[in-house]
């Protein structure tokens, strides 16, 4: 009998054709003068040669897959576009591409090389950080996660606390997975520098003064804060713009005042 190795053309080696195993044991089957223990031992080597055989499959699937995802995220990220500063920290003064932004600009590209992404919320660290588990997927059937540490936004930035536990809840988690997605995919963000392009105003945000009328109008309407950002496509109060807080004041006090006459 012989054991013959047949080579995968990647370098990887593989069992040959069994079928000459297979004849052999029905042939030792069939004879009664053949031990029984000599027709366990080649039962036995045949088990083994068919688990190698599998397991080489299995490595040459997931090489394949893995090398089909790193030859995606190359080309992914030499068409991902640096992605422009829409928003303004009123208190840090500085710009910064929102949650949205990302997703419009970059996501469509994402999707079209065949990556999926996903975000879960995993609890707290000792620290007291949002743990966020992460999940990249591709199409060709490699999967790679893990998990971000993100501090929670619960205060501004002299240490007062400035969001309930459920607002900075999601103002940390959105935070996170803004940060993650352009970490994993390594999108870069900028000011938008296109000396072609007509010079834009930069946007003007509401004040401290008019972020605080905001807040005691939702408190006041029973309004949730985080849905409300949503429904606004902001991350947070001082994000809104300016020309919006008149229609976002008219809004909150029509609830209010319908919420008072039915209340008579």
């Amino acid at each position: 009998m012989t054991n013959a190795l047949a080579k995968h053309d990647e370098g990887h080696i593989i069992p040959a054709n069994d079928a000459p195993m297979v004849a052999m044991i029905e042939r030792i089957a069939m004879d009664p003068n053949i031990p029984i223990d000599r027709l366990e031992k080649m039962l036995a080597m045949k088990e083994r040669m068919e688990d190698r055989s599998r397991e080489q499959a299995r490595e040459d699937r997931e090489y394949e897959a893995k090398t089909a995802y790193f030859t995606a995220m190359s080309a992914c990220q030499k068409e991902l576009p640096v992605v422009m500063r829409n928003r303004r920290n009123t208190h840090t003064k500085s710009n910064y591409a929102d949650l949205a932004a990302i997703e419009e600009q970059a996501m469509p590209i994402i999707y079209a090389h065949g990556f999926g992404v996903s975000f879960q919320p995993d609890g707290y660290n000792e620290l007291g950080e949002l743990l966020v588990k992460w999940e990249i997927s591709h199409s060709g059937g490699y999967v790679r996660n893990g998990v971000g540490a993100i501090p929670v936004d619960g205060a501004g930035a002299k240490g007062a606390v400035n969001k309930t536990g459920t607002q900075a809840f999601g103002s940390t988690a959105t935070y996170g997975r803004r940060y993650l997605l352009c970490m994993l995919f390594n999108i870069s963000t900028g000011d938008d520098r296109d000396g072609n392009a007509a010079p834009k105003d930069e946007p003007e945000f509401i004040t401290a003064e008019q972020a605080k009328t905001i807040r005691a109008l939702l408190e006041d309407t029973g309004s949730d804060t985080e849905q409300f950002c949503r429904l606004g496509k902001i991350d947070a109060i001082p994000d809104m713009l300016a020309s919006d807080f008149d229609d976002a004041v008219r809004l909150l006090n029509q609830k209010k005042a319908k919420m008072e006459r039915a209340s008579v």
